[in-house]
């Protein structure tokens, strides 16, 4: 085993100085993440910046009444289902009953409306997961090292089945962060990741020197089931192994109806991802969310063109009760900085913090949900290594059979 330094500062382009220590205080003392810490790998680093609520939208979480404890039926870690009981303390009511409670980690409860309960071996049971989220506690950075890159999920397989077809081309798996939007299948309404993927190993600097041919991945169609929900943004890797952003949320569609609009859009920006397809220099590019963010108009107008009934986490962009994921570039070079998961923020929060990180030219794009602001890595937990009191951040065990993760790979 390799040990894991840690060091007072991040590598560029991260600004935010890092301290060694985090004020030992109470869990809703505004100061407790005074600073935060660094963990280096050979293939990524990993860090946590203090997160200040000076000139954001959003305020800062505070309990409101009694600590109580729920209990519901989840999995563990073992991939077993148990009773878990959590201590939790209210901040927000609804009509005198508790809507959103958090517990001594930061990890905020949605108990609005009431769940059912049931009785299991005498204890009262919730019969579902309430929904929760990262509520409490600092900015998550993923910086990517050299040979390091994130992609979707393979076409047609789990996180298991990527595991292998990618160790199966020489690469590695190093975990998961975030997820992909979801849709849903017409006649089963089961959920289904939306984004489209393409991987090209062949064109990657160094991998093909032997004339080794891999295979190529390719989706079969542009994510995107509907007009109002789709997909018009995403990620290209280069030979070199940077990455930029890709984005058709400028595009214009012609026609008489909506799905006509539709359909030229996809027909143009199907025309120059076969172009992009075409170059030697392109290892793999994604469509997999909604458009780059780079003012907070651009998020309301993701929720206008859903109609306000698509578009994921974008239908709760003016509240806090989700947490966030998002993949940080620089606008005028389109060049990756890094991913980052912030707790509970109003999304154009995401963007000022992202900016206040990495200077005026950062802009994002957002992952999907409250189940993006997690991630999980195959070779340790570093939630105690970057003293982060919410267990599940970066140690996110229920999502490792989801359709639509995330992928963080690298080759040697």
């Amino acid at each position: 085993m390799f040990s894991i330094p840690l060091i007072s500062s991040p590598l560029p382009p991260i600004a935010l100085e890092i301290s060694q220590a985090i004020a030992q205080v109470d869990l809703f003392d505004p100061q407790i993440y005074r600073g935060g810490k660094t963990v280096i790998y050979p293939e990524f680093v990993l860090s946590t910046h203090s997160l200040s609520f000076d000139g954001l939208k959003t305020r800062p979480t505070n309990r409101m009444g009694d600590p109580f404890n729920i209990s519901f039926s989840d999995w563990n870690s073992d991939g077993k289902k148990a009773i878990v009981t959590v201590q939790v303390t209210p901040t927000q009511y609804h009509n005198q009953h508790p809507k959103f409670a958090i517990d001594a980690g930061g990890r905020a409860y949605q108990l609005y409306p009431t769940p059912d309960y049931v009785k299991v071996d005498g204890k009262s049971v919730m019969s579902s997961v309430p929904l929760n989220w990262y509520g409490k506690g600092p900015v998550v950075a993923l910086g990517l090292r050299s040979r390091t890159f994130m992609i979707p999920l393979l076409p047609k397989t789990n996180y298991r089945q990527s595991i292998e077809e990618i160790e199966k081309l020489g690469g590695k798996v190093l975990g998961f962060l975030g997820t992909a939007f979801k849709g849903f299948e017409a006649k089963t309404n089961r959920p289904m990741p939306l984004y489209y993927t393409y991987l090209n190993l062949n064109n990657y600097q160094g991998l093909n020197g032997d004339g080794e041919k891999y295979p190529v991945y390719r989706s079969s169609e542009i994510a995107g089931q509907s007009a109002p929900n789709i997909l018009l943004s995403g990620i290209v890797t280069y030979r070199d192994g940077h990455t930029e952003y890709l984005d058709f949320s400028h595009l214009k569609g012609t026609g008489n109806t909506p799905d006509e609009r539709l359909e030229s859009i996809k027909k143009q920006m199907r025309k120059h991802l076969e172009k992009l397809e075409g170059d030697l220099d392109v290892v793999q590019l994604t469509i997999d969310t909604h458009g780059v963010i780079r003012k907070p108009a651009d998020i309301a107008a993701v929720f206008t063109r859903g109609g306000g009934k698509r578009g994921g986490p974008f239908l709760f962009y003016e509240t806090q009760s989700v947490g966030r994921a998002a993949r940080v570039f620089n606008n005028k070079t389109k060049k990756f900085f890094a991913s980052i998961i912030t707790p509970s923020l109003k999304m154009e929060d995401v963007l000022t913090v992202a900016k206040r990180l990495y200077g005026e030219d950062a802009v994002v794009q957002f992952l999907d949900g409250d189940t993006a602001a997690a991630a999980q890595f195959t070779r340790e937990d570093p939630t105690k290594k970057l003293n982060i009191l919410d267990d599940r951040v970066v140690n996110e065990h229920r999502f490792g059979q989801v359709q639509g993760l995330q992928l963080i790979v690298s080759f040697p």
